[in-house]
């Protein structure tokens, strides 16, 4: 099957399952470079795509100033494409499959002491002032979420059997869907 054609057939696929449209415009924009990588590198029929075609472009891409990050999203577009191919008989294998995810370096950046004072001093003052739920509550989620490091998508989900008042414990299930146990002191 010819590349072009593939391609086109796969975010046909990806609109039919209702996948969202900012998904579908970053398939579009990541795979759409491959493909073209690809027909550049005289690659045009889908068939025809090799490990080193796609161990080459991510090589590609991290000369051009890619971070781990960005290559490993572009692998995981890649990887979908190519898996869609296997399921569609197009290719008996993916050879994405064993190229391993570069390892990322995380730095999580977090609140200084002063920062963390001046939002409390704010929110402290707004609940004295107003003097209403909606003001108490916004003190409670900020002061919850920097005594834990909770997530927002965790505090949202919260609910009251999460929550264990005798051992002062709140258990989450984070992004990973595991659960995890963070720790509160009145």
């Amino acid at each position: 099957m010819l590349l072009k054609f593939a391609y086109q057939d796969f975010l046909d696929d990806r609109r039919f399952k209702n996948t969202t449209k900012t998904n579908i415009k970053n398939y579009e924009m990541i795979l759409g470079k491959f493909v073209d990588y690809c027909i550049e590198n005289q690659v045009v029929n889908a068939e025809d795509i090799t490990y080193s075609h796609v161990r080459q472009y991510l090589l590609k891409c991290q000369e051009k100033g890619d971070k781990a990050g960005t290559i490993n999203t572009k692998l995981l577009r890649i990887r979908a494409f190519l898996n869609y191919l296997v399921e569609c008989e197009v290719i008996k294998t993916n050879p994405a499959k064993k190229i391993k995810p570069q390892k990322e370096d995380v730095k999580i950046e977090v609140f200084s002491d002063e920062q963390i004072k001046q939002m409390l001093n704010f929110y402290r003052r707004i609940r004295r002032r107003e003097k209403s739920y909606v003001a108490y509550r916004d003190y409670m989620i900020i002061v919850t979420i920097l005594g834990t490091g909770i997530r927002r998508g965790e505090i949202i989900n919260l609910q009251w059997s999460d929550i264990d008042f005798v051992n002062k414990s709140i258990s989450v299930f984070g992004k990973s869907r595991r659960k995890g146990n963070y720790s509160y002191y009145r």
